[in-house]
């Protein structure tokens, strides 16, 4: 296992390392971890999310907080000095999101209780101590590589995290504040002297190490995972990537008579799920899917909206039209059924 321990860096480097590493693995590839630490705050949106309806653009504008969307579901989260990001690229593997949880979320729940402190895991995907929360993780496919991505929670700006989402209103602002306090914890607040970064990394590395049976040695990134670390950082915070696919339903005034535009919103064991779709006198005219969910294959739902746009807005038709799609892509970490109760739960937008 290749450990490359990139210290400090920007926003941009902390998150398109990973990927580009990723990219560039063959399926013969060795096993590469990745740690870094951010040096600025910064907004990550999960693949699937609707940047729009997540985060503050006009707050992360004004001070200056850059926004990435990461090629990883799960939700919006603030990125930040007080936390070391680790990043596990297994090149070639192929595994169901909750078989990658199951066997690899032991090794940083290990981590942590070396450090003294008594981390548990709590499916689907986070790490917590008692009741509270330290720590969540993803994992995706990128290229040819499975992906499973987490962080050593040293510290963490609560009231900035509240600052940069969307929320309701600014009392419910306050009250987030207030929850995060109460249900999520750090290093720093569990233990009287905080570790050296980089003895938890070490640590974290030999639990990695331990449980993929591969041996860890240091080493860098490439040339070619460079270069290609270079295209993410200008991708992933492209404007244009973060807020995609979101034109269309937010210039309302071209809708007509007739035409509606609905949301509908579901929670679902595994996330969020949250659509969004043009009603056109009984027909589906376009559509957006996603939430905080992780899926794979990632894509799927790029395939689900192109086989709905066209068909009648009815309930059986596009609950069976997503059965297939799923069945045929052997989709994981998301059901047809959540999907269709997203669209049972709608919730007029606009209309003219």
């Amino acid at each position: 296992m290749r450990c490359v321990h990139l210290g400090t860096a920007n926003a941009a480097r902390s998150m398109a390392a990973f990927h580009a590493v990723a990219a560039a693995a063959s399926s013969d590839d060795e096993i590469t971890l990745i740690t870094v630490q951010p040096e600025q705050a910064f907004v990550s949106v999960g693949y699937h999310q609707l940047a729009s309806r997540e985060i503050r653009q006009a707050y992360c504008q004004t001070h200056s907080i850059p926004v990435c969307r990461r090629m990883v579901g799960g939700g919006a989260v603030l990125l930040d000095a007080g936390q070391v990001f680790w990043h596990l690229i297994l090149p070639g593997a192929r595994a169901a999101v909750r078989d990658v949880y199951a066997a690899l979320l032991p090794a940083p729940v290990a981590a942590y209780r070396r450090l003294g402190i008594a981390a548990e895991v709590r499916p689907l995907n986070d790490i917590t101590v008692g009741p509270k929360k330290i720590g969540g993780t993803g994992a995706a496919t990128i290229g040819q590589s499975l992906v499973f991505v987490g962080s050593l929670m040293f510290d963490f700006n609560r009231a900035l995290m509240a600052n940069v989402l969307n929320v309701p209103s600014e009392k419910f602002r306050d009250k987030m504040v207030q929850s995060l306090q109460d249900y999520m914890t750090t290093i720093r607040d569990e233990l009287p002297v905080v570790p050296l970064a980089a003895e938890a990394i070490q640590m974290l590395s030999e639990e990695f190490s331990e449980r993929l049976d591969s041996p860890s040695h240091a080493g860098r990134l490439t040339e070619e995972e460079e270069r290609l670390c270079r295209h993410f950082e200008e991708t992933l915070f492209d404007p244009e990537f973060v807020f995609q696919d979101e034109g269309w339903f937010e210039d309302r005034v071209k809708l007509r008579d007739g035409v509606y535009l609905y949301e509908g919103v579901w929670k679902a064991p595994d996330g969020l799920v949250r659509i969004i779709w043009q009603n056109d006198q009984g027909v589906v005219r376009d559509v957006w899917m996603g939430g905080d969910f992780t899926l794979e294959p990632a894509e799927a739902l790029r395939v689900l909206r192109d086989r709905w746009k066209g068909k009648p807005a009815d309930a059986a038709i596009l609950g069976r039209c997503t059965e297939e799609v799923f069945g045929e892509l052997g989709v994981s970490g998301l059901t047809g059924g959540d999907v269709m109760e997203a669209f049972l739960h709608p919730q007029r937008l606009a209309e003219t």
